[in-house]
């Protein structure tokens, strides 16, 4: 398929091509095109779960952080739990 790009576009696919990385601007367009759709799949999926993470907290299932004592409780224990995952993993290797 013959398509006129305009003039960035042609510079950037003749560049990826001299530059050996894709052997055709069809390779290197459908290399993008993959990437778009990776890229919206993964919006898609952040999006789903801000979706059921706000849809929680409107039933109430949130956690209170009145002071800073609490918040800094609260991360505290984030980072622990997440030090004891990474220890997990680093041993199951």
């Amino acid at each position: 398929m013959s398509y006129p790009f305009p003039p960035e576009l042609q510079r950037l696919l003749h560049e990826g091509i001299v530059a050996g990385n894709y052997q055709s601007e069809d390779e290197m367009l459908l290399e993008a095109v993959r990437l778009l759709r990776q890229r919206d799949a993964e919006l898609a999926r952040l999006k789903e779960n801000l979706k059921t993470r706000l849809d929680r907290l409107d039933r109430g299932e949130g956690i209170d952080l009145d002071d800073d004592e609490s918040l800094r409780a609260f991360f505290d224990d984030v980072q622990a739990r997440g030090h004891e995952r990474h220890e997990v993993g680093r041993i199951a290797r």
